[in-house]
């Protein structure tokens, strides 16, 4: 969804860079990624200098593999958090289902394993812990996706991640967080399957909300995602909650609706992000 006539986007700063937290609603899954508004001004402004990138045929280099390191933090006193190689290795692949046609791949460098309480019981996208914690394991640079698993936010969102960029301000806060409660198999029925992971992913690599900004506001910046007023739960076949033309795109990967509801991102998505990361963190496609 785009409207260049205007922009109007949720404004606030985190720790010093601008993830802001966003609408902690009660669809059962909320998300705290959403861009400050002048900085993703200036933002869209070179991206749109930018020529087309996709689609495209793959460049004869083949495609590029982003290096991932994640974090499993956990609480020593019970193992809660622990978890096992398989349950990542699971959510590893349903991120490369979404982004391998585009060039992109995801490969786990490093599982690495902290024991403590603080970290796992206290984060979330408000809490100093997260910073703290962020500061103390990230390793990398731009390319590399710094991913943290934790226990329930404090704040109740399902996870969060820094957009590309974010980067250059604010390098060791890179990455995604996020509740180990809604990876693949975890307790939240409806939001398990790992595309929550695909979603916070989509974050990092430069996509918005499909609902940012409502009807009126510069939305998604994105031309083939259609308006959508607010975010959507379950699965609404045929909502449309904008006068623009096109229904809500309830089966998009950046909406709030259920796992099995949620199949897609568009050709305009996939262009953004390799503008996103080519422009951000020297990735490209």
């Amino acid at each position: 969804m785009i409207f260049k006539a205007a922009r109007c986007l949720t404004a606030a700063v985190l720790l010093g860079f601008s993830l802001v937290s966003a609408q902690n609603d009660t669809n059962g899954f909320s998300c705290g990624s959403t861009p400050d508004r002048d900085r993703i001004a200036a933002v869209q402004e070179q991206l749109e200098g930018l020529p087309t990138l996709w689609p495209r045929r793959i460049a004869a280099r083949g495609p590029f593999t982003v290096p991932v390191v994640w974090n499993v933090i956990y609480d020593p006193n019970n193992n809660e958090g622990n978890l096992p190689d398989q349950i990542i290795q699971t959510q590893m692949a349903v991120i490369n289902q979404y982004f391998n046609q585009i060039g992109l791949g995801f490969g786990l460098q490093a599982i690495k394993r902290t024991p403590n309480r603080v970290w796992f019981r206290g984060g979330g996208l408000s809490s100093g812990y997260t910073r703290q914690m962020k500061d103390a394991l990230y390793i990398g640079d731009a390319k590399t996706l710094n991913f943290y698993s934790i226990g329930r936010f404090q704040d109740g969102f399902a996870g969060f991640a820094t957009f590309p960029w974010d980067y250059g301000t604010a390098p060791r806060l890179d990455g995604v967080v996020m509740d180990y409660n809604y990876l693949p198999l975890g307790q939240h029925v409806d939001y398990n399957t790992g595309k929550i992971g695909v979603h916070e992913v989509g974050h990092w690599l430069g996509l918005l909300h499909t609902f940012e900004g409502g009807c009126n506001g510069g939305g998604d910046y994105v031309d083939d995602t259609p308006a959508e007023a607010s975010s959507a739960s379950g699965c609404p076949a045929g909502r449309d909650t904008c006068a623009a033309p096109g229904r809500d795109p309830i089966e998009n990967m950046m909406d709030y609706s259920n796992d099995p509801c949620r199949r897609q991102f568009t050709n305009g998505q996939y262009n953004r992000i390799a503008k996103a990361i080519s422009q951000y963190r020297g990735i490209n496609l």
